[in-house]
């Protein structure tokens, strides 16, 4: 599924990538990545000089922004990378580490003050920073950006005392740090640390210390995910999203209607921490759009910002992820399948929360060639958005 506006070129053209998080979710992104390498020459440039990332989706960003000189090369080793996922590799389960995990923390709800140190997080993702520290080269990123292969990159991250939503960036020298209401953009050389922060999802994964302020999952004070895109040059966006769009209704008849699990509430909050604003900013700009054009000088001066119309193409899954994740429940780790039973997350309402924890490559792998479906079915809009009718028209001779 996409949504797409577009406007006559009349500036220079600077593509901006979003990558919003979503968990295991953001498999899908590499597929619609590969489909636009696949429909590019082999020797194409970076075709995303702004790369923006959120959450796991921060991952997929930063290694892209790495191989930004070698933008073919870069596509196939997060192909790789997610292809070849399992759960061990983002957080452990043996059954001794869950055990240990689930000890603590009845302890801490028994005993509460009376426990000196309290358990930082449900899940232990050490793994997750050995997996990253082995394939992210972040020295690359600069090179890209001296190179004129890459404009900026940012990852956003929440302030756990702050309040704040900061997008952490690394960039061009021109660009300028900006403040707007509970949120920012710091410039930076991104680090590890900045990866693990934005991906510390609540509770399950533990924050992370930068300078002076522990952070955790980018995702939930991100209230306006396009903005970083935008600050950092990009006139034209290409947004890949993780959730179908299909709406979901109450049961007609109430008898059927059961008090929600732990496992169905934890589904909506993932679901509400990693899509809504997304949506509702993309709403926002839609709505901007319209304005601008409907004004005189098609541009709007607001403050210290003129707001313009802004290309953009959203891509997000044609099926729904929720019925394709029960396909594979039971390779999650038995250590991990008694705790989501435990709470209720094996039903059909807890699917939701079933889809960002499987990190499964059969699972991966299916979402990556959905994926690359939605990109290929939308190839003339995408090579539209990134400038390359040349390649429609060839298409269309041949």
């Amino acid at each position: 599924m996409y949504w797409l506006s577009f406007k006559k070129k009349q500036e220079e053209q600077v593509t901006g990538l979003i990558l919003p998080g979503g968990g295991a979710r953001n498999a899908y992104q590499v597929g619609v990545l590969k489909a636009i390498a696949d429909m590019l020459p082999e020797d194409a440039e970076n075709p995303f000089p702004v790369i923006c990332g959120t959450s796991s989706g921060a991952l997929n960003a930063v290694l892209l922004a790495s191989s930004a000189t070698r933008f073919q090369e870069g596509v196939d080793r997060l192909w790789g990378i997610w292809a070849n996922f399992h759960i061990g590799k983002v957080f452990k389960v043996d059954g001794w580490t869950a055990l240990v995990s689930a000890w603590r923390w009845m302890t801490t709800f028994a005993l509460g003050a009376l426990v000196k140190k309290q358990p930082a997080s449900v899940l232990d993702n050490s793994p997750l920073r050995e997996l990253l520290e082995r394939h992210i080269r972040f020295a690359r990123i600069q090179h890209a950006i001296d190179s004129g292969a890459l404009r900026a990159v940012s990852v956003t991250a929440s302030g756990y005392t702050s309040g704040t939503s900061v997008a952490f960036y690394q960039g061009v020298s021109d660009l300028v740090p900006w403040l707007r209401t509970r949120r920012r953009g710091q410039p930076t050389e991104l680090t590890l640390n900045h990866l693990m922060a934005s991906s510390a999802i609540p509770v399950l994964f533990p924050a992370v210390k930068l300078r002076n302020e522990f952070f955790g999952d980018g995702s939930m004070r991100q209230t306006a995910p396009l903005s970083p895109a935008l600050h950092m040059g990009a006139n034209r966006l290409l947004i890949i999203g993780v959730r179908n769009k299909q709406l979901d209704f109450p049961p007609e008849n109430e008898q059927q209607i059961r008090y929600p699990t732990i496992g169905h509430i934890s589904g909506y909050i993932f679901d509400s921490l990693f899509m809504d604003s997304l949506d509702a900013d993309i709403e926002r700009m839609r709505r901007i759009n319209h304005t601008v054009t409907e004004s005189r000088d098609k541009r709007i001066e607001y403050n210290d910002t003129a707001l313009r119309q802004i290309d953009y193409l959203v891509i997000s899954p044609s099926a729904d992820v929720r019925e394709i994740v029960e396909k594979y429940v039971g390779n999650f780790p038995r250590s991990v399948r008694i705790l989501l039973k435990g709470i209720g997350a094996l039903t059909r309402e807890g699917r939701p929360l079933m889809s960002y924890l499987m990190f499964d490559s059969q699972f991966c792998k299916e979402l990556m060639e959905l994926g690359y479906q939605d990109g290929m079915a939308a190839r003339e809009q995408i090579l539209h958005l990134l400038g390359r009718d040349d390649l429609v028209d060839e298409e269309a001779a041949g």
